[in-house]
């Protein structure tokens, strides 16, 4: 026979397990960061760096997305596109303005507003559904 301390430390193990998952679940969801480039504009354009990272989960780790394609409305027109590299980061040289950025590889979708140089490094949450 099973002491019941046996069972009082199994059930209080679960439901630790069960409150470090459900933390650890509920801080994974897709984020955007932002850093301002301290670079000056070139023939009135300004650097735009889009990094691409794809977040595998709470054990999953990360990796960067190369070959993802991105692209850029100004409005609701069609501006640019290029792909990521293998570090994930793709840049583009733009006039100051608001642009939508699409990466048509995870269907995500995300505004900027542009007034100097900019990094946007987008921590892509792969297991998370909308």
């Amino acid at each position: 026979m099973v002491p019941r301390v046996t069972y009082l430390a199994l059930a209080i193990l679960v439901l630790a397990l069960t409150f470090v998952g459900v933390h650890a679940f509920s801080s994974y969801q897709t984020r955007l960061h932002f850093a301002q480039l301290n670079v000056p504009a070139v023939e009135g354009k300004f650097p735009l760096e889009v990094k691409v990272v794809v977040n595998y989960g709470p054990f999953g780790g990360k990796s960067p997305l190369g070959d993802a394609e991105v692209w850029v409305y100004k409005g609701d027109t069609f501006y640019t596109q290029n792909y990521t590299g293998s570090n994930g980061l793709v840049t583009f040289y733009l006039p100051p303005g608001n642009y939508s950025i699409f990466i048509t590889t995870l269907h995500y979708k995300f505004q900027v507003q542009l007034n100097g140089g900019l990094e946007v490094t987008v921590d892509y949450a792969y297991l998370r559904s909308a």
